[in-house]
């Protein structure tokens, strides 16, 4: 069965053209292959021609944003060039894919048909990235897109060049590029497990301890000192709970304190309804005598007042007493329709008082227990469970740093043998690939991880023995091919000021070893006349476009020339890589 091929097919851009004799004549369809695909300089390896932009145009294909970037293209293609539409299609297996990206809103990507005509509606630049990331049929990476294929696109301007620190990629330190090496090998998901279980127990850990720290927890004593004054303080409040236990009711001790709790507060509720009880009696008392003592004066009464004073007038008197009677008995009707509201009121307090001790009976509280000995015995009992729980609290503290300092020895553990495979994988294929280039004469690279441990790992790359320039950029090359060959890295590119420094003998081995990659390799190669002849014959019949001074730049003329002007003066503009 015929293996899954995945690569970039072509790339088109109407701005792409050469000038001859005066005329602008598009490049057209630029057709990629499997394996090494050559962007071909002249023989004086003259800049400014457009190697390294056209280079950020197939990064550009892949999702990247620095072909639009000043720094990366020398003041920014748009600039000069004007927008512009960059067409190009991909091959998955027997699919061919079509789309362009515009540099005027370079966040989406459209659908195309085979001659470039927009069909549907543009998908979104991180979409375009998922898209790659699933027909690559990427499975064992556990990064972006962007993040495995990035890195690995060494272009002029990009900055992630660098023969010493080859993951070094957008500033980011060492850590963070580590990190995405373990993603790419497919190994960073049980790292991070480890990690955020850490993570987790590291922030309750850090969360308990200054919560008590600013008192924001109480329950958790937060030196031994303090356990030690509270063992002592509740051994004390247990004596006297046992004396005051032993002179009231001994049963009790075996009562939980929420139930003398609980008692404490039904004995409150019994006090408060035997006072209520207790003026209500009084009240309906009041009332009864009144009722039995009369409020009006008899006939006697007003004979008697008749012979002390003979001249008072009777009938008056008379008439008042008429009066009074009258009111009595309206007053009469009152009293005894209060005397039974009383009534009511004392058998409805009598009624709760005796079902209140009817619950305390249930907490097995006997009735006749003071409230005060049950207010002190909750207040014992309160005091020595909350000291308690502040040594508890302690010790749960303890308990936790414990295990976080056990999940922390666990995942620098698991993090150092993940490095150490990752490490022993490259640096095997980088002994391979440096023995098929010198025939097992020379040392290879090596790269050494170290720090795992404590959270912040570093890493050396080089060869001991030999420091050179040219040497340091071969074994640039070297790690780039280690990890393309025993990872799911879909392609790489290298500029040509990679290759600048290298001796014929690697480079003709290199130049093999990209053939024989199996995947796409997108390279820039200038001067090639001045290698070896199978290198000058390699990256020829390899090339995919050809470039050179006087029209033939990428886009048929160079904004980085000085050009007279209509007054005979000349300007200039910044070189383009």
């Amino acid at each position: 069965m015929r293996k899954y091929c995945a690569m970039l097919y072509e790339i088109e851009c109407d701005q792409f053209a050469e000038t001859i004799n005066g005329q602008r004549v598009p490049r057209g369809r630029i057709r990629f292959r499997p394996g090494l695909n050559t962007v071909l300089g002249d023989r004086q390896g003259e800049n400014s021609i457009g190697k390294s932009t056209f280079l950020l145009t197939v990064d550009f294909c892949f999702g990247g944003n620095d072909y639009l970037d000043s720094e990366k293209t020398k003041n920014n293609v748009v600039r000069f060039v004007g927008n512009h539409v960059i067409k190009f299609a991909f091959k998955f297996g027997d699919r061919i894919e079509y789309y362009s990206r515009n540099t005027l809103d370079p966040t989406h990507v459209s659908k195309c048909d085979e001659n470039y005509n927009e069909i549907g509606d543009a998908i979104s630049l991180d979409d375009f990235q998922k898209h790659l990331f699933t027909s690559y049929q990427i499975q064992t990476a556990q990064c972006s897109w962007r993040s495995l294929v990035g890195r690995f696109a060494r272009i002029y301007g990009r900055h992630n060049y660098s023969e010493e620190f080859p993951l070094q990629y957008g500033g980011e330190p060492d850590a963070d590029a580590i990190k995405a090496l373990e993603q790419i090998y497919g190994v960073y998901d049980l790292v991070k497990e480890y990690e955020d279980f850490y993570k987790a127990k590291n922030k309750r850990k850090t969360v308990r301890t200054n919560a008590a720290n600013l008192g924001e927890i109480v329950t958790i004593a937060r030196t031994k000192k303090q356990v030690k004054a509270n063992t002592k303080e509740v051994e004390e409040l247990e004596k006297q709970l046992e004396e005051l236990l032993n002179k009231e009711d001994r049963s009790l001790a075996e009562k939980d304190t929420t139930q003398l709790d609980k008692a404490a507060e039904i004995k409150g509720q019994i006090t408060v309804l035997k006072r209520r009880r207790t003026r209500l009696v009084s009240q309906l008392n009041a009332v009864k005598a009144n009722l039995e003592e009369g409020l009006t004066p008899t006939s006697d009464d007003i004979q008697d007042l008749q012979e002390f004073f003979p001249k008072a007038n009777i009938a008056k008197l008379e008439t008042i007493e008429h009066f009074h009677k009258k009111m009595q008995t309206i007053l009469t009707d009152e009293m005894s329709e209060e005397v039974q509201r009383l009534e009511a009121l004392i058998a409805e307090s009598t009624k709760e008082m005796q079902r209140l001790e009817d619950e305390q009976r249930q907490l097995g509280v006997p009735t006749h227990v003071s409230k005060k000995f049950l207010d002190e015995t909750v207040r014992l009992r309160s005091r020595i469970n909350f000291l308690k729980t502040q040594n508890e609290g302690y010790d749960e503290s303890q308990k936790l740093a414990a295990e976080t300092k056990d999940a922390k020895t666990r995942m620098e553990d698991v993090r150092k043998n993940q490095l150490d495979s990752v490490q022993a994988m490259i640096n095997q294929e980088m002994v391979r690939l440096n023995d098929f280039i010198y025939d097992g004469k020379q040392y290879a690279p090596e790269i050494k991880f170290s720090d795992a441990k404590n959270g912040n790992p570093k890493y050396t790359f080089g060869c001991d023995w030999n420091s050179g320039t040219g040497e340091n950029y071969k074994n640039l090359i070297i790690f780039d091919l280690s990890v393309f060959k025993t990872t799911e890295l879909p392609f790489i590119v290298h500029d040509s000021l990679i290759f600048k420094n290298i001796a014929d003998l690697p480079i003709d081995k290199i130049m093999q070893l990209y053939m024989n990659s199996g995947k796409q390799v997108f390279i820039s190669f200038d001067k090639h006349k001045a290698f070896t002849d199978y290198t000058a014959k390699t990256v020829y019949d390899t090339r995919v476009i050809e470039l050179h001074d006087n029209g033939g730049e990428l886009f048929g003329w160079s904004w980085a020339k000085k050009a007279e002007n209509e007054s005979g003066e000349e300007s200039s503009e910044d070189d383009e890589k």
